[in-house]
């Protein structure tokens, strides 16, 4: 269960959620995940994100490209920009959990050498330790939220209008609720997944390797609390994802194409948002295997 725990939460944090907190070759031969969705009439480009990145990974396949400057909309999962995150902080991000023994000698030993990062994070609720530690891990390979996905088109996105499918409130409150165990688990998961994991999230991200990235979030999924876990994050929400998209695309007023930018990680898989796009009826295709409109 320890092994797929911690791929599952390394996926989630850094292939689920969207950003609210090594050297690379040229980002033009990328192939991260890329779909057309056509439902009733209406185009969308369905674009997979990772939440950290380099300034190398810039600018994307001309594909990407062309169809993000040729879009009416932009759509992500959360704008945190628009969010008041030290007001959601206080509300969900305060540490009100005790520190079991074997999260506190694996966070100490961590801290030894980091003292001046751990500072900053007693006062915070496990769950959000756990995504600044992540963090932390990434910028000492190399990565930065800066460059993130999400963060890149939100800045390039030129006045058009930015929809959310979810908020940063509701992000927040997922994580937050929790129970002890499962968010101090996240806290070692954050500090003990392997270096080797982490680059290899990256490399399965920029390769557009689906079934990797779906080993990284369903692999070995069999404990009740695994699979419990992995509805919540993951599942559930790709659900609730792609009604709010097949809204989008049929709402009067708003302008098309939509271009919608998600967590890679909710776009693999037989429970994915294109799996359930299509049983609703959409056409989706992969832009890799085939060209798009």
């Amino acid at each position: 269960m320890a092994t797929s725990r911690h791929r599952l939460l390394l996926g989630v944090v850094w292939l689920v959620f969207s950003g609210f907190t090594a050297s690379a070759q040229a980002a033009v031969e990328d192939r991260p995940p890329f779909f057309q969705l056509d439902y009733q009439g209406q185009t969308a480009y369905l674009l997979g994100s990772i939440h950290v990145g380099q300034a190398n990974f810039y600018p994307m396949a001309p594909l990407i490209e062309s169809k993000f400057e040729s879009a009416g909309s932009l759509v992500v999962e959360a704008d945190a920009a628009s969010a008041d995150i030290m007001a959601l902080i206080r509300k969900y991000g305060l540490n009100k959990l005790p520190i079991d023994v074997e999260t506190k000698t694996v966070l100490d030993a961590y801290c030894k050498q980091r003292a001046s990062v751990c500072a900053t994070l007693s006062g915070f609720a496990p769950w959000l330790q756990s995504m600044q530690l992540g963090m932390n891990r990434f910028e000492e390979l190399g990565y930065s939220a800066e460059y993130g996905v999400d963060q890149r088109f939100i800045a390039s996105n030129q006045g058009r209008p930015l929809l959310e499918l979810e908020s940063t409130e509701f992000q927040f409150r997922l994580l937050s609720s929790f129970d002890e165990k499962s968010q101090w688990a996240m806290v070692r998961e954050a500090i003990e997944s392997p270096d080797e994991d982490m680059r290899g999230l990256v490399t399965a991200w920029r390769t557009g390797d689906a079934a990797h990235i779906a080993e990284l979030m369903e692999g070995q999924m069999s404990d009740e609390e695994d699979l419990l876990m992995l509805d919540k994050l993951l599942w559930q929400r790709n659900i609730d994802m792609a009604a709010r998209i097949r809204e989008l695309m049929l709402e009067p007023g708003i302008q098309q194409p939509l271009f919608i930018i998600i967590g890679a990680g909710h776009l693999v898989g037989a429970r994915s948002i294109p799996m359930e796009m299509t049983q609703h009826g959409a056409k989706v295709t992969s832009c890799w295997q085939l060209e798009c409109d």
